[in-house]
């Protein structure tokens, strides 16, 4: 199997519900690590063959007591890109989790692998900064290089971190700013990407001064400014506007 075929395979499985048996349930030691039990139950889908020429292992989150087999919806890959397979997630029918709780989830068995969590459910964290020219606010705005939208500072939480410690980072890695937050502001919106995908976005918000300098990541940026509050919600999708009338109101 090469590379993009089971990159292929792994994909089609996401959303879909599919029976797993298990070889490692909750409490099996595990194989290669004398003394580390699995926290989670393990297995795989019988007569499907991943990657390395096994049947395609599949992580079950949600259920908390060892199971011989169970049927669930396969709800994130964790790609592993320093191996030659990659790994199913999934949770039983209507149970979120996103990728940073997935993520910290397989963490025990992961961290020994260079691994990226692809999600059904993604968590996003990022600000609104914004500052007061007369009697009018400007919102920076940033240009994706890969997407070719303009959004505001943000990215995927990572279960290390609280919502504000990923914002912060984001803002910072994207913008070049340091800035604190306005107390008592955090607002959500929800969409959908691809059909598929579900996103979550936590907003919070930043006053800056006028001479607040950007240097933006121009890896990630293509461009940056700053616009009006009428500039701003026609460059951004609809679900921003009534998180920037909630600021105007600030």
């Amino acid at each position: 199997m090469t590379y993009l075929e089971r990159k292929e395979q792994v994909r089609s499985y996401l959303g879909k519900t599919v029976r797993i048996e298990m070889d490692r349930p909750i409490g099996t030691e595990h194989p290669k690590h004398p003394g580390l039990l699995y926290p989670i139950n393990y297995g795989y889908i019988p007569g499907v063959f991943g990657g390395d020429g096994e049947e395609l292992d599949v992580y079950l989150l949600g259920v908390d007591h060892p199971v011989k087999e169970y049927t669930c919806r396969i709800i994130a890959i964790a790609h592993r890109e320093n191996d030659e397979e990659d790994k199913l997630v999934a949770a039983p029918e209507g149970m979120i989790f996103d990728q940073a709780e997935i993520e910290s989830a397989v963490h025990f068995q992961e961290k020994y692998y260079k691994t990226n969590i692809e999600a059904i459910y993604q968590r996003s964290c990022g600000g609104v900064i914004f500052r007061r020219i007369g009697d009018r606010k400007e919102y920076l705005l940033l240009l994706q290089r890969d997407s070719g939208t303009w959004s505001i500072p943000k990215g995927h939480a990572q279960y290390t971190e609280t919502e504000e410690e990923t914002a912060l980072r984001e803002i910072n890695e994207e913008a070049g700013v340091s800035i604190s937050f306005i107390q008592g502001f955090r607002e959500v919106i929800n969409y959908s990407i691809g059909g598929i995908k579900e996103k979550k976005l936590v907003i919070f918000a930043s006053e800056v001064s006028c001479d607040t300098v950007v240097s933006v990541n121009r890896d990630e940026i293509k461009e940056f400014g700053w616009f009006s509050e009428d500039e701003a919600t026609r460059r951004l999708y609809p679900e921003y506007r009534l998180v920037i009338a909630k600021i105007e109101m600030l």
